[in-house]
């Protein structure tokens, strides 16, 4: 009899992690590579913020991308796509960060990871640059565009005239720049104000093991109203 409740037992825990392996994925395109997402994101200013990676399967994995697609002159969008194992890798430690530009004036793209929002600063179009109480030139969205800061992430951020010239150096030299302070990234600090959820995710979370398959037993194999003690 206890051998017949561990094949049963067996069976549907198959069934259920068969379902799990394979998550409907109807309308979800597939990122094989990061100039894909130039044919998923139309458009001129936009840039794209990763911001959330996760994957689904107990033993095949699926994985994800989230990410938000920022225009210059309208709401913001998100866009969840399937990918490789290995494109998530090589992508996580820019969670945070904007992963692909397109420019306004010739359309120009770029994949270099570089701080969200880049695409921005410095344009006429959107704001201009100010004089701060610390006595450096920081950039400051007109009051018509003040949600984009929030869509960022950024936070407390200011971007300052600096910052802003270091951007063209690492575009040119195509490394990612994650800040003068590392505030972007997988281990940015403002990055993980912005995005709490993926963090709180990772925060390892222990499983009492006995009262899962007691649940599971009493939920799978006993009939109610019979006391089985």
């Amino acid at each position: 009899m206890n051998r017949i409740i561990v094949y049963c037992f067996l069976l549907l825990l198959y069934l259920t992690l068969s379902k799990s392996l394979s998550p409907s994925e109807l309308g979800i395109n597939y990122l094989n590579n990061k100039e894909s997402l130039s044919t998923l994101v139309p458009g001129s200013p936009v840039s794209v913020i990763l911001t959330d990676v996760h994957s689904t399967g107990f033993v095949i994995k699926t994985y994800y991308m989230k990410f938000k697609i920022i225009y210059g002159f309208q709401a913001f969008e998100e866009l969840i796509v399937r990918t490789s194992r290995a494109f998530k890798e090589s992508h996580i430690e820019y969670l945070g960060m904007s992963v692909f530009r397109r420019y306004k004036e010739n359309n120009e793209v770029s994949y270099n990871p570089l701080p969200p929002g880049s695409v921005f600063v410095g344009d006429k179009n959107f704001g201009s640059w100010k004089q701060h109480n610390s006595g450096e030139k920081v950039w400051r969205f007109f009051r018509i565009y003040r949600q984009i800061p929030d869509y960022l992430g950024w936070g407390d951020f200011l971007p300052t005239y600096d910052f802003f010239s270091k951007i063209p150096i690492y575009q040119r030299q195509n490394k990612p720049y994650f800040g003068d302070n590392n505030e972007f990234g997988l281990k940015g600090t403002f990055t993980k104000k912005a995005f709490p959820r993926y963090y709180e995710r990772q925060q390892p979370q222990s499983v009492n093991w006995r009262e899962f398959f007691k649940n599971y037993f009493q939920k799978n194999f006993m009939r109610p109203g019979i006391n089985n003690e």
